[in-house]
């Protein structure tokens, strides 16, 4: 696949955003991808390249404090990253048929803009694909057997750190080898060009705006105030994994009854929570972004005289 074309967008807190461009500079459909916590826009490379070979155009981009992506002056939150949807938005696909896709913190930051801004969602009425997504707080424990209890102890083994000692974090951070998720090389230079792999999403940032957005994502609630992708009606598809043990079945059925008309898919068989590039879900990720960009084609011009 061609390298991106690779921009910046510089939100209203001075972060600075990487945004990737694939495929026809002149598609009429454009889709933009926004990934999830920990990860960078690579976890859609396997969309991307099928998207960009159909003739759509595909915008994705690192979060703020992820891969190539700056954090900002404002405390990292679900919030702020709606917000900077916002303005990716606006900043590469201005007008014309969008398809919308949050994947995990990247369809809360969906959910975010929408509640934030409903007039973008309403006046743009893009399609809108939620992939293992919630609506509401991120759990420790994502069920009650002896392997859910494991990952909650693990989780908290992290999330304390990161939210109380960052400075003794970052220490830490320091002297893991590179091959670490976790290592922190801040004045590591990287060539412009693609995202890089998620496993060196935060590879240049402190741990403070991890934990941040940690702390933002166990508060994360909005359930009764998503009216503005509510009223967009079948346009809104979710999606989650049958094995996904970071946001379980029961948050996404929660955000199936928040909106009512949206086209809640039977989980995917085998699949886990980074359906993206899983094994057994990338495809059908691919499979219904494919959908929702055919079905924002616009008409051709002699229906549209006729109806």
């Amino acid at each position: 696949m061609p390298e991106p074309t690779r921009a910046t967008v510089v939100t209203d807190d001075g972060a600075h955003l990487a945004v990737y461009t694939d495929g026809d500079p002149h598609a009429a459909v454009t889709v933009v991808l926004s990934h999830g916590y920990l990860m960078t826009a690579d976890t859609w490379r396997l969309q991307t390249r099928s998207l960009a070979a159909s003739g759509y155009r595909v915008v994705r981009y690192d979060q703020r404090a992820h891969g190539h992506s700056g954090p900002g002056e404002e405390p990292a939150s679900v919030e702020r990253l709606g917000a900077d949807l916002a303005h990716v938005i606006t900043a590469a696909s201005p007008r014309g048929p969008i398809v919308l896709a949050g994947h995990s913190l990247g369809g809360m930051a969906l959910l975010s803009l929408a509640v934030r801004d409903p007039h973008l969602v309403l006046d743009r009425r893009p399609r809108i694909a939620l992939i293992s997504t919630s609506c509401t707080r991120a759990a420790f424990a994502p069920g009650y057997s002896p392997r859910h209890w494991a990952k909650a102890v693990a989780r908290a083994a992290y999330a304390y750190p990161i939210c109380w000692l960052p400075a003794a974090a970052d220490q830490v951070r320091r002297r893991l080898s590179v091959k670490n998720c976790w290592a922190l090389r801040p004045d590591d230079t990287r060539p412009l060009g693609p995202p890089p792999p998620c496993r060196q999403a935060i590879h240049r940032t402190p741990t403070k705006p991890v934990g941040d957005l940690w702390r933002s994502l166990r508060a994360h609630d909005l359930r009764g105030a998503l009216h503005g992708i509510a009223d967009l009606h079948d346009r809104v598809e979710i999606l989650t994994g049958e094995l996904d043990d970071m946001i379980p079945l029961a948050q996404t059925q929660q955000l199936a009854r928040e909106l009512p008309n949206a086209r809640l898919h039977t989980p995917v068989p085998r699949a886990g929570h980074r359906l993206p590039s899983d094994k057994h879900g990338h495809a059908a990720v691919t499979a219904l972004l494919a959908r929702l960009c055919a079905a924002s084609q616009p008409a051709p011009l002699s229906l549209r005289a006729i109806a």
